[in-house]
């Protein structure tokens, strides 16, 4: 309850920054126009809980503001918008997606801020009954059913790098995705003895599966950014935008992210 209120706390900040600038650009303290604003955030699907929480902290502090949530996975997000969907704040699931666009003029480029990363970790059936401790154990026991991302997506590329670090270059999978959730749900669904996921996912399940700590998985962990969108930054929408991002990355923006299993980068 505590970081709840800390984050409803420093939401009112935001409120006060935004509706106590003086009003119009003129400065002689007019009231600023009562219509409301809707604010789109374009965000990977992983930071739907965090993200859940934040809206409402942010519309309590400034009912002004209408916050319009989207989720799906970060690469149709771009897609998304360079269709000519409007958002004002872009979060993806790695650098890879916000470099793209950035490319593509979506984004001003070197605008973006870290706000979070995500770990890989290896997950199993609640309890690990089948006792697998490490990516050597998978590498041992060809019995073992074992999923990963394919390397064409960023938790894939970080699984080739994890296991081209522990000499495991033979080890070989039964199937690979295109997302770390996709991984996940094939292990929920009993199809699976392990899978090689992010952090964030297995604590979104930890009522049924438990996560293994992977050694060196820290080297790789995947970088999460927060922008205000190109359209945004030109629009009357830009400082409450800017709002929403000081919010995420804030104390207690970064206290949400936590509970949400990722690791804060303040």
């Amino acid at each position: 309850m505590k970081r709840k209120a800390s984050a409803l706390a420093a939401a009112m900040l935001v409120a006060v920054s935004i509706v106590g600038c003086g009003g119009g650009k003129d400065g002689t303290g007019s009231q600023a126009s009562p219509s409301r604003t809707n604010l789109t955030v374009f965000a990977d699907t992983s930071l739907k809980s965090s993200f859940e929480d934040l809206e409402k902290d942010f519309e309590a502090a400034n009912p002004g503001v209408d916050v319009v949530l989207t989720f799906a996975e970060s690469q149709d997000l771009v897609t998304q918008m360079d269709g000519g969907a409007r958002a004002d704040v872009f979060a993806p699931s790695s650098t890879t997606w916000m470099n793209q666009a950035e490319d593509k003029g979506l984004v001003p480029k070197y605008s973006a801020e870290v706000f979070a990363l995500d770990t890989l970790e290896l997950a199993v059936a609640k309890g690990n009954p089948k006792n697998i401790e490490d990516l050597e154990d998978l590498a041992a026991r060809p019995e073992l059913v074992a999923v990963r991302c394919a390397s064409a997506v960023p938790c894939g590329e970080a699984t080739d790098k994890l296991v081209r670090n522990a000499f495991l270059d033979d080890l070989r999978f039964d199937t690979e995705e295109q997302s770390s959730r996709d991984a996940l749900g094939l292990l929920k669904a009993g199809e699976a003895d392990a899978a090689i996921v992010y952090e964030s996912d297995v604590a979104s399940a930890e009522d049924t599966v438990d996560g293994v700590d992977l050694a060196g998985a820290q080297l790789h962990s995947n970088t999460y950014e927060i922008a205000v969108t190109k359209d945004a930054k030109e629009s009357t929408r830009s400082e409450a935008a800017q709002k929403y991002v000081d919010l995420v990355l804030s104390h207690e923006g970064q206290m949400t992210i936590v509970d949400a299993g990722f690791r804060p980068v303040k």
